[in-house]
């Protein structure tokens, strides 16, 4: 019989062999001593302000990303229009998810949103455009960021913003004319992929 079967014997003998190895390693843990709070108090504050850092970076640029929506949300569609007004009002929820990672952490909260200009938008397509280029960017910071950050909770909280960004990216494509195939080109979103061409 495999050693991992599940039957319940087996999952008694796993749980045994699991509490004997967490027997001697809290026991390895206990024997190493010295070092104390002090040091691990130190590095936990450290750690919570480099959080902090990157986290404010990220919610400036969501701040920014809800600021520069308006200035693609003009002479469209209805269809249009109401994507984008509900990918803005989710970008909105991404930042208030940040400022709340950065409050557990106990710290600020304060960003200034980046400034997003974006130039000359005569056409549909230039907006859906730089509404694409926007998300991208921003896929690509807050994956930086989680390889950055020691909070497994703001993790996870952008890893979850990362995967709602990436829907918005292959609706963008497909409105930007790609085929059904093309919206979602690659297995991982990493913010890299270019825009349709026309």
């Amino acid at each position: 019989m495999s050693w991992n079967r599940i039957t319940l014997g087996a999952r008694v003998r796993r749980g045994l062999v699991l509490a004997l190895a967490a027997l001697v390693f809290a026991a390895g843990l206990a024997a190493c001593g010295g070092g104390g709070s002090d040091t691990s108090a130190a590095t936990a504050a450290a750690e919570s302000e480099a959080d902090a850092e990157i986290l404010r970076g990220v919610l400036a640029r969501q701040l920014g990303v809800v600021a520069a929506y308006p200035q693609a949300m003009i002479i469209l569609d209805a269809r249009t229009l109401a994507l984008l007004r509900k990918f803005r009002a989710q970008e909105g929820e991404h930042a208030d998810a940040v400022v709340k990672e950065l409050r557990g952490l106990g710290e600020s909260a304060e960003a200034e949103p980046e400034a997003i200009e974006a130039g000359k938008l005569k056409t549909r397509r230039d907006r859906l455009r730089f509404v694409y280029e926007m998300e991208s960017a921003t896929i690509a910071l807050e994956l930086t960021a989680i390889a950055n950050l020691s909070s497994a909770g703001a993790r996870s909280t952008l890893a979850a913003t990362v995967g709602n960004q990436a829907e918005h990216l292959a609706i963008l494509r497909r409105l930007l004319g790609a085929k059904p195939l093309a919206t979602i080109p690659e297995a991982f979103e990493t913010g890299t992929t270019p825009a349709p061409a026309p």
